[in-house]
């Protein structure tokens, strides 16, 4: 699923730190991170297993969720010597992000299965994924952050294949799972979704493991099936990701020694008693779980990813902070009207599209507009449309910040800094349950001669951007008095998009769907 690469330590090294193992005094400490469903059961076999045996080494095993994981790994800070996400599609997305191969000492230590869930007596029969994916009281948890939940998608889509037809269908029928995805946030907890089926019926896809944890601490009376195609499964490998050059052999070594005691009979039974399967996929003894299954897996990655990203544009809100470009060549003739005024009447035909609960501010720029070397000034902080402000709502102080906008203009175009100042203001209060973004809308190029340097600003964005929490910089450019191919640059090196409005009948119209523009993680 995942490009990788799997090195395996030259037997020498790990020979002689085993054969010589008695000697060791000064054991190095690696840290693990390990997915929460499976921490607790890494933990008891590294307690169990001596430090001689782990290649003099210790380590430390800590609880976290494989997106934040991911995270670290990724931005290269604060990340572990050593990681087993709950699938290699972890694995994938931090290889991408940093353009470098990762090391994996196994590609993988146990594995589960998606697995659907029921009360007992009310296990329905489903012939595909597909046909899950379309029960209305299903519950799947949250794609957006959750491997378990992508399961009943990708299995979807191993069905599909290749035909473009069955492709679309899987993601027609995200479109009602992902409406409704605002109120089934705390879902992504399967015991959540399992104690909630429970209460009010339906049916959860969860993993097998996770099942049979929530069924041995509940006492719940439950059911659970897989379509006969089969099913995905959670794969958990290891992962080395020590960041320190001096450091890598010694955690490859201690890498491939705990995927060793994991392996190990002991490892193993640890694993299964928990309710996990090996690696292989055996089921699991004395009849628990879904019995045996084929594997199934994604013939195109590309699509996969596609998809998913497809359903966070339909299942996220917009979280936007719109700059509004205010520098004198904005008062200039459009018509019968100004570039200005065509852009305040573009923004009222925006507000009144967007949803109750989408959150949008509002800031407006031109050099020294906020006072010294400050080019922009707020106008109206993000908030929800429909959160009241003493007694008038998010959307109507929109409405009259952006009236007052051609009062505001005068002076030269600050791009620059403004580009940055509102992309680290919309990061610092990112919400997970949004698309978080920036829309910037200027007609000109950057003249305040005090600002950082366009290479300043990207590779300031790109390396402050956060693969786990990304916000997008969308540009639209107003005629083509407006710096075109340096706006396209601002957006790409976020993941945004760039439009242009090269005449002003076309600026309502631009701004709009602008204004609509999602981008994927």
């Amino acid at each position: 699923m995942a490009v990788v690469l799997l090195l395996v330590v030259g037997g020498g090294v790990f020979a002689a730190q085993k054969a010589f193992g008695s000697d060791c005094e000064d054991p190095a400490t690696y840290s693990l991170a390990a997915d929460p469903a499976i921490a607790g059961v890494i933990q008891q076999v590294v307690d169990d297993t001596s430090a001689e045996d782990l290649g003099c080494a210790t380590v430390e095993v800590t609880a976290t969720d494989s997106g934040t994981a991911s995270a670290a790994v990724s931005m290269g800070s604060d990340a572990p010597s050593l990681w087993i996400p709950d699938s290699a599609l972890w694995v994938g997305k931090a290889v991408r992000a940093t353009g470098s191969l990762v090391d994996v000492a196994s590609q993988s230590v146990a594995s589960s299965p998606a697995v659907i869930a029921a009360r007992k007596d009310e296990v329905p029969f489903f012939d595909s994924w597909l046909t899950a994916l379309q029960l209305k009281s299903l519950r799947i948890g949250n794609p957006l952050t959750n491997t378990i939940s992508d399961a009943a998608i990708l299995g979807a889509l191993s069905e599909a294949g290749s035909d473009a037809d069955a492709v679309d269908s899987v993601s027609a029928a995200l479109v009602p799972i992902a409406q409704a995805q605002a109120a089934t946030r705390g879902e992504a907890d399967p015991a959540v979704r399992l104690q909630e089926m429970v209460d009010d019926g339906g049916v959860s896809v969860v993993s097998e493991q996770s099942y049979l944890d929530f069924q041995q601490s509940t006492g719940a009376e439950l059911g659970l099936t897989t379509p006969p195609t089969g099913s995905f499964f959670l794969n958990f490998p290891l992962a080395v990701t020590e960041q320190a050059d001096d450091r890598v052999e010694g955690a490859k070594a201690a890498g491939l020694a705990v995927a060793e005691a994991l392996a190990s009979e002991t490892g193993l039974q640890a694993l299964s008693d928990v309710g996990f399967r090996a690696p292989d996929g055996t089921p699991l003894s004395d009849g628990r779980g879904v019995g045996d299954i084929e594997a199934l897996t994604i013939a195109d990655q590309q699509t996969a990813e596609e998809t998913l990203r497809r359903y966070q544009v339909l299942a996220l809100p917009s979280r936007t902070l719109v700059m509004e470009d205010v520098s004198g060549s904005m008062g200039y003739s459009a018509g019968a009207d100004t570039r200005i005024g065509l852009t305040v009447q573009a923004s009222d035909t925006g507000n009144a599209l967007f949803p109750n609960n989408a959150a949008l501010g509002l800031w407006a720029f031109s050099v020294g507009l906020g006072g010294g070397d400050q080019d922009y000034r707020e106008l109206v902080p993000i908030r929800r449309l429909d959160e009241d402000v003493n007694g008038t709502s998010q959307r109507d102080l929109l409405l009259q910040a952006t009236r007052t906008l051609p009062g505001l203009v005068g002076g030269g175009t600050g791009l620059y800094d403004t580009a940055l100042a509102a992309f680290r203001q919309v990061k610092e209060g990112y919400d997970p349950d949004y698309i978080n973004s920036v829309i910037i809308l200027t007609d000109g190029s950057n003249e305040d001669p005090g600002s950082i340097s366009l290479d300043e600003l990207l590779s300031t964005l790109r390396a402050e951007q956060d693969p786990s929490k990304p916000v997008v910089i969308v540009t639209i450019g107003i005629t083509d008095d407006a710096d075109a191919g340096v706006l396209q640059q601002i957006s790409a090196a976020t993941g945004g998009t760039s439009f242009l409005a090269r005449n002003p009948a076309e600026i309502p119209n631009v701004f709009v769907n602008a204004l609509k523009s999602r981008a994927g993680r």
